[in-house]
């Protein structure tokens, strides 16, 4: 589990192991060292709060196959997705994966299907919730007398899905279990040893190295009969059966016929007791991360349903999610590739600020599998560096390699390699990105033009929409990203003591870079998407905010003119609902002040109106990138950072109270906090790579009470408060006169406005499957 107890400060590195393992911390006061415990309290205050919120279907979902988001339960590993269709009687559980990747259209395609019928349930009464603190699917069928309970998850350590069904009630029910490819076709199977083997291909075109996979697919419990592509069963009163699906794709490995098999014909009740062991230890460290606690509890739930679903369609080591996560039911919309004019790299964003930074773990892969390509893109047009399409796939291929005269594709897709960096300050990590950077650095030093005149670079021909016609001059989107990767250039080559000689070339371009573009509209200066060419464009886009973010250039410690020029372009815009602007408008809102009672009515309506139960914020155009709507928006609003500045609820609404722990901060730092009664009870950050911490003070004219590592030392004051710190110190603020135990307190409740209720639905011990050997056959 995750933990903030592992600190230590000035002391040997074996005494420090010794105490952490026992809790502890150490701390130097005066001459001699003394044993202090530092509690965690966000382990329990995220894992009661994320148990209040789930899903729930009283009638089957309705929207499966429209090449996007679906409304179904769904559940995943950050490899394997499955969402679930039907009523009982002919109910499909859809299998995707992210490396399904067809080599003849590079688009993703669906994997196969597992299609539930139990023919004498026709009618019953659906139940179905998904169940996010335990990632599982419940399902309970209701006909008179009989009833049938399911319990259905992905396995969080291996490609596994498990589905338990339970019968009550005075009749056996004959059930069928029909194994199809991803089109609902019958594919090549064989049964043996109990296991029914389906063996699928990406789409229906064969090309050399389309992705092959096996669906290996066993039932435990009592007798079942393999003919086909079809088990057969009869399900008993008071009998739990366990269906469990081994799913390997030739991406997996060269063996990935008989290493599904293996895994399927293995599976004694032990086995699925110790992997069910292993998926909740996952995700109870998962949720264990980090916590929000405010008083709109469908905003709340949809931060954690967000989570959720990022947890489900991105791991490490992985296949990168594309536009529509693992959810794969059919032929998906746009290939379902990686489109890098905002999409893709939307879709991580909510990882950073949620310190769920392993989430990003398969971002990196696709963007750098393209470099060769895009020096070759870049080099046809005459340019250095790299220049990369709209659409791109895995191993470098691509759907549709077209720019669209968009010249910021590969500056968009750097935004999440420098915010990582910022967040994390990990110096591997920058080392293996750094190359990237280099080089689309290098494309926009060639590309840029100097303007003696008015002594600034320029950006032509550069659209910041799909197809704009020449000329496209300085756009606001390409300025601000352009602006975020020289910064990042800067800050990482400083930090590993490279790039010395092309610092200063960097930090010109950077300080020199053409104004972000302006124009008079209804009677007030707003944001316009380019100096020359678009201008105001009202189609459901945010472009003119996006030099705020993701370009990171406006935030509250700007200048006035420029942040009411921010907040009068949101207004303007009116873009909250739309198709393309709620993955970054909200948190651009955020940054730059703006009225946080109107951003918490609409992020409540995209809770709400613009949600489906399963938790999936939906817009047309896009998929998995409406993760970051009430994510970022929310954590914007609740902390700020991006300007190297650790600034606490700084646009929260007067009157509300609330609490969050474990967000990540710029630098590495891990903040918590709370509000009561318009007042900041107290600041805990944890310096996880040390350095220097900067915090404006959440108590103007006070002074604070300062304690670092669970001692008193001395208070602080003044407008900004800057600390040296080191790695794994835990530093506490409150205002002067507060206590430590105080803040222990404050830190151990909920906050004074949310319902952290019963966590019967979460880690309570009474939702496990179950773990009897005898009942996991």
């Amino acid at each position: 589990m995750a933990s903030s107890l592992r600190h230590q400060r000035r002391i040997s590195t074996l005494l420090a192991s010794a105490l952490v393992a026992l809790g502890l911390t150490t701390v130097q006061g005066g001459s001699s060292a003394v044993a202090q415990t530092v509690s965690d309290a966000t382990p329990a205050q995220a894992l009661r709060t994320v148990a209040q919120f789930q899903g729930v279907w009283d009638s089957p979902p309705t929207t499966l196959a429209n090449g996007g988001t679906v409304d179904a339960p769904l559940m995943g590993n950050g490899d394997v997705g499955v969402a679930v269709g039907g009523s009982v009687d002919d109910q499909t559980f859809y299998i995707g994966k992210n490396d399904f990747f067809s080599t003849a259209t590079n688009g993703i395609e669906p994997l196969g299907r597992i299609v539930l019928s139990v023919p004498g349930l026709a009618g019953a009464g659906h139940h179905v919730v998904q169940n996010i603190a335990r990632a599982q699917v419940e399902g309970t069928y209701t006909l008179g007398g009989e009833q049938l309970s399911s319990r259905s998850f992905v396995a969080a350590t291996q490609n596994l899905f498990v589905t338990t069904l339970r019968l009550s009630g005075s009749r056996s029910q004959d059930a069928t279990l029909t194994v199809q490819d991803g089109l609902g076709k019958t594919p090549a199977a064989s049964g043996g040893g109990a296991v029914l083997d389906a063996d699928v291909q990406a789409g229906t075109a064969a090309a050399p190295g389309n992705p092959q996979a096996r669906i290996a697919t066993t039932v435990r419990g009592g007798s079942a009969r393999v003919s086909g592509n079809r088990i057969s069963l009869t399900l008993k009163p008071g009998v739990t059966y366990t269906v469990a699906a081994a799913i390997r794709s030739s991406h997996d490995t060269p063996r990935y016929q008989s290493v599904a098999h293996a895994a399927a014909s293995s599976l004694t009740g032990g086995a699925l007791a110790g992997l069910y062991a292993a998926h909740e230890s996952w995700w109870r460290e998962y949720w264990s991360r980090s916590f929000v606690q405010i008083p709109d509890q469908a905003v709340e739930k949809s931060w954690y349903g967000s989570l959720y679903l990022l947890g489900s369609a991105s791991r490490a080591g992985k296949y990168a999610p594309g536009l529509w996560g693992n959810w794969i039911t059919g032929n998906m919309n746009w290939y379902g590739d990686y489109h890098a004019n905002y999409n893709y790299e939307a879709a991580f964003y909510p990882a950073l600020s949620t310190n769920h930074i392993a989430q990003m773990g398969s971002y990196d892969d696709p963007v750098l599998d393209w470099m060769p390509r895009g020096r070759a893109k870049a080099a046809a047009g005459g340019y250095k560096g790299v220049l990369y399409p709209v659409g791109i796939s895995p191993n470098g291929t691509s759907a549709a390699d077209d720019l669209y005269n968009q010249k910021s594709n590969a500056v968009n897709l750097a935004s999440d390699m420098v915010m990582k960096y910022e967040y994390t300050r990990s110096a591997s990590y920058a080392r293996k990105v750094l190359p990237y950077l280099e080089q689309v650095g290098l494309f926009w030093q060639d590309y840029l033009t100097w303007d003696e005149a008015t002594h600034t670079y320029n950006i032509h021909n550069d659209a910041p929409q799909e197809g704009g016609v020449y000329p496209q001059t300085n756009s606001i989107l390409s300025l601000g990203l352009v602006h975020l990767l020289f910064q990042g250039l800067i800050d990482i080559s400083r930090d590993l003591g490279v790039n010395q000689s092309l610092l200063p070339t960097w930090q010109h371009i950077d300080g020199n870079l053409a104004p972000l573009p302006t124009m008079t509209r209804n009677g007030q200066t707003v944001f316009r998407q380019t100096s020359e060419g678009s201008g105001w464009v009202s189609d459901g886009n945010d472009i003119a905010v996006q030099a705020v973010y993701p370009g990171l250039q406006v935030g509250l410690n700007s200048g006035a003119d420029l942040l009411e020029t921010a907040r009068n372009t949101v207004t303007q815009l009116n873009n909250w609902h739309s198709d393309n602007s709620p993955a970054t408008l909200y948190a651009a809102a955020a940054m730059v002040g703006y009225d946080p009672g109107t951003l918490m009515k609409e992020l409540h309506a995209e809770a709400t109106s613009y949600s489906y139960p399963n938790m999936a914020v939906h817009h047309y155009g896009g998929g998995v990138e409406n993760l970051n709507v009430t994510t970022s928006g929310l954590d914007e609003m609740l902390l700020q950072s991006f300007q190297h500045d650790i600034k606490v609820f700084p646009n929260w609404p007067a009157d509300s109270d609330a609490k969050f722990g474990g967000l990540l901060a710029y630098g590495n730092f891990q903040v918590s906090s709370s509000i009561r009664d318009n007042t900041v009870e107290y600041v805990r950050i944890t310096s996880r790579s040390g350095g220097q911490l900067t915090v404006t003070n959440p108590w103007p004219g006070r002074s604070v009470a300062y304690y670092a590592d669970g001692v008193r030392r001395g208070t602080l004051s003044g407008t900004t408060i800057k600390l040296d710190t080191s790695v794994g110190e835990t530093i506490d603020l409150a205002p002067a006169g507060t206590g430590l135990a105080a803040i222990h307190r404050e830190l151990a409740q909920p906050a004074k406005a949310s319902t952290t209720g019963s966590p019967a639905a979460g880690f309570d011990g009474r939702q496990h499957l179950p773990r009897r050997r005898s009942d996991l056959h």
